[in-house]
């Protein structure tokens, strides 16, 4: 299938998402984006436009300029608003589409061409898809650099502006001349890198310099070759006055550390005494069995705070200098580790959709010399890793925040929940595909406070699309941790099995009305419409209060009338798009 293909197949699950009953603006992704039609909102009361709206085509233009400003593209569904869920969200549209194609083209700069308009129907309203290739060159509207930051539309500017250029263009500040030879590179450096390498369980290579190539930081084949900056910042004493990275452990942060690990280059030596002072003195291991397996936890996971570290070091801005990576280890005994990185993330990159987001290195020539000698994990796991490892022993989920030109990371830990942590092992002895996948601990952990998921909402909290929540719903059922509330529905509950193993962490606090809608809708994933007997023996209700029921439902938006909305044969249905 093309990409033009994917992109719509998105956009019209979106849309269904909606009509199911997610709110718009969470159905939204970094390719799909819900609008109105500038003008059809007067302070909440909408109105019609006419064919030919230029405001409406000016903030189209704009739109459609920000999605060609991605690596990807994506989908604006015109007709929709965002702040609204169910059917009442469908709102329709009035433009002229052959003329707004000719505006859009008109209102950009170099004029773009790259889209194309479609007539959506079957959704009752009339909406319409603006399905967007990315560019090759920037483009602009109302003079203006735009492009998507995560879900947002925003303009570019200053060293925002520079910073996404040069990610188009291909710039790595790593990639470049350091001006330092491979024979400066520091031999504990050189040794330590071999340490490193050979976690891989690959025999090392015979030398440094085969050792440098395998990591790609060397710029040329000479009797001693010049580094990169990744090569001479990891290997090498690279500007030997500046700071680059420094590490406190501490009982509260903001007073005096217990210890205290200031890392200048080269950084694979930072690195190897970070790694010992976080396993040893801040978060050493406490032996529990789990199951029958004897494990070695810790207050916080060691796959989470090592890769939160070492994000850090293969993302950072290394041209914003004034002050260093800064990690704090805090508590007595330590249960929380934050990580403050200088430089935002790129500005395609959004903190609330990390998990839906491919990985972009700022610093691609270190992030690969990293990945080489096994410090990093595989390319697009890291994020994934932290979220999984901490959901999955208990723990809330990392806390991913951008603050005055920084990114921060702060993971809370604290008691591993011994329990929780064998659920999820004896899962995943089920199916290793769960070891790799964040979808499933957040599927469990909501089902601990809710009774049924369906995956529309898993697609939310997951940032998945709705097939592939279903996929994973659907795993987790092959593996006997969840089930269907009934019998061909969309919606899914713990088995009992499941419930038992995990004991008094299920928590329900849904309303009795709750409980009624989750099996009604259920019920209506099955079967066109649904009478008041019908609802009363699934709900073993008496008919008049079963006919109560449905009629809230009907009050909420979830439910309309199929047919006649008085007598004794009413019956009720999801809404029609």
């Amino acid at each position: 299938m093309s990409t033009v293909s994917l992109r719509h197949q998105a956009a019209l699950g979106a849309v269904r998402a909606v009509v199911a009953g997610v709110m718009a603006d969470d159905a939204e992704t970094e390719t799909v984006d819900f609008k109105e039609e500038a003008g059809t909102n007067v302070r909440g009361t909408r109105h019609p436009v006419v064919s030919k709206h230029e405001p409406a085509a000016q903030a189209l233009a704009n739109e459609v300029a920000c999605f060609a400003n991605t690596t990807s593209g994506g989908v604006l569904v015109i007709g929709v608003a965002d702040d609204r869920s169910g059917p009442d969200a469908l709102i329709g549209s009035y433009l002229d589409l052959d003329w707004l194609k000719e505006r859009i083209w008109a209102l950009t700069t170099p004029h773009y061409s790259g889209f194309f308009i479609e007539e959506v129907t079957g959704f009752g309203p009339r909406l319409y898809f603006i399905n967007v290739e990315p560019a090759l060159e920037e483009i602009r509207a109302s003079d203006k650099l735009l492009t998507r930051h995560g879900k947002r539309c925003v303009e570019l500017t200053g060293d925002t502006a520079r910073r996404f250029l040069e990610a188009r263009r291909g710039f790595d500040w790593s990639a470049e001349p350091s001006g330092m030879r491979l024979s400066e590179a520091d031999p504990k450096a050189i040794e330590t890198a071999m340490r490193f390498y050979r976690q891989r369980g690959d025999t090392a290579p015979p030398s440094g310099r085969e050792l440098a190539s395998r990591m790609g930081v060397l710029l040329d084949d000479g009797d001693d070759p010049e580094l990169n900056r990744a090569g001479a910042l990891l290997l090498a004493p690279f500007e030997p006055r500046v700071v680059q990275a420094q590490l406190l452990i501490t009982d509260v942060e903001g007073r005096p550390a217990r210890n205290d690990l200031v890392g200048r280059a080269p950084l694979v030596l930072f690195l190897e005494e970070a790694d010992r002072l976080l396993d040893d003195v801040a978060f050493p291991i406490t032996p529990v069995v789990v199951g029958l397996t004897r494990r070695e936890l810790r207050t916080v996971p060691r796959p989470a705070y090592r890769e939160a570290l070492v994000n850090a070091v293969m993302h950072r801005d290394y041209r914003l200098d004034r002050q260093p990576i800064y990690a704090v280890a805090s508590g007595s005994p330590a249960d929380t580790f934050k990580v403050r990185s200088p430089g935002e993330l790129l500005p395609i990159v959004s903190v609330d959709r990390l998990l839906a987001t491919p990985s972009r290195p700022r610093n691609e020539a270190l992030a690969h010399a990293l990945w080489a000698i096994a410090v990093a994990e595989r390319q697009g796991v890291g994020i994934k890793t932290m979220y999984r490892t901490m959901l999955r022993e208990g723990h809330d989920a990392p806390e991913i925040v951008e603050d005055d030109d920084e990114l921060v990371v702060r993971l809370a830990g604290g008691t591993p929940d011994v329990g929780l942590r064998a659920f999820f092992d004896d899962l995943e002895t089920h199916d290793r595909a769960f070891e790799d996948d964040p979808a499933v601990a957040i599927a469990i952990r909501a089902l601990l406070h809710d009774t049924s998921l369906r995956p529309e909402r898993l697609a939310v909290a997951a940032q998945r699309t709705v097939g592939e929540a279903a996929k994973t719903l659907g795993a987790l059922q092959a593996a006997g941790a969840v089930e269907r509330l009934l019998d061909g529905s969309r919606s899914f509950r713990l088995t009992a099995d499941a419930r038992a193993q995990l004991g008094n962490r299920v928590a329900y606090v849904r309303s009795t009305l709750e409980e009624h809608a989750s099996l009604v809708l259920a019920y209506l994933d099955q079967h066109a419409d649904i009478s008041r007997q019908q609802a009363a023996q699934l709900l073993d209700l008496e008919p008049k209060t079963a006919t109560r029921v449905l009629g809230q439902l009907l009050d909420r938006g979830v439910l309309e009338y199929s047919g006649p909305s008085r007598g004794r044969n009413v019956r009720y249905r999801l809404p029609r798009a």
